[in-house]
């Protein structure tokens, strides 16, 4: 499947994956929508695209995806701003691990999120509400796969279920209905934001069971492997020309990207 002229609404395009999806978007000549609730953002990193790449579409939103009337309006703006609108990425996350004071945020920016980006999509794309169907890419994380890994249960569970969303909302079944594939990439950690997700909670009791809890997490992120984020954004391509409704890949060790079965 060409890529080229499609159109791309990435949200969450801030991030360090954001940009690397973006980037990688643009470099197939894509045209992309950044959304992203930090839109003073959007618009600094959609100039410097506007300065590095020659001939590319870019535009920027300001998208909460826990409103839904503002993330629909994304939508509009995307198909308003470029006449179509081919690819949903569903990337907005948040890794915040003081559950007592933010479980709900949590749940509703990494699962509710991406509940609402994929209805939407078969909404603006769907073959039966008059669009040509499309691609919805779900941003997951390898540190599902992960026995060692025991910090924010919350992160965890909602990437988790994101996946079993995809994989229950992209049988081929509900495809032949509205045409829009659903897919999930779980990716291993970045190298320059790899530090910046150690657990910290502080709503956590001060026991020694906790303290050794919190050292154990430290020690087994900063072992953790990390990756180029250049080959995140290149595994988001391959996805898109290869992937097929349903599936769950991985990419990690600076590798292409893996289909898996679970």
């Amino acid at each position: 499947m060409g890529l080229e002229n499609q159109v791309a609404l990435v949200t969450g395009a801030t991030s360090e994956i954001g940009y690397a999806y973006v980037k990688c978007l643009l470099q197939n000549k894509v045209k992309v929508l950044l959304c992203d609730v930090n839109v003073n953002e959007c618009q600094i990193i959609s100039r410097k695209f506007l300065k590095e790449f020659q001939n590319i579409n870019i535009f920027s939103t300001k998208c909460d995806v826990t409103n839904e009337e503002e993330f629909e309006n994304a939508f509009k703006t995307c198909i308003k701003h470029f006449g179509r609108l081919d690819i949903v990425i569903n990337n907005a996350g948040v890794f915040d691990n003081s559950i007592e004071q933010r479980w709900s945020a949590t749940v509703n920016i990494n699962y509710g999120g991406v509940v609402r980006g994929t209805l939407l999509a078969i909404k603006y794309m769907g073959i039966p509400n008059g669009g040509s169907g499309g691609t919805v890419i779900q941003t997951s994380s390898l540190m599902v796969f992960s026995d060692s890994y025991h910090c924010s249960p919350m992160y965890l569970s909602t990437k988790k279920y994101m996946m079993e969303f995809t994989k229950s909302f992209g049988k081929k079944h509900h495809f032949s209905l509205h045409g829009v594939r659903i897919i999930t990439l779980c990716p291993e950690f970045i190298a320059t934001n790899c530090a910046s997700l150690v657990c910290k909670n502080e709503t956590m009791p001060k026991n020694e069971e906790c303290v050794e809890e919190f050292e154990d997490s430290k020690s087994n992120q900063q072992n953790m492997k990390t990756q180029k984020s250049d080959n995140i954004g290149n595994a988001l391509i391959t996805i898109l020309e290869h992937g097929k409704t349903g599936e769950t890949w991985i990419v990690e060790n600076n590798k292409p990207p893996r289909l898996i079965e679970y």
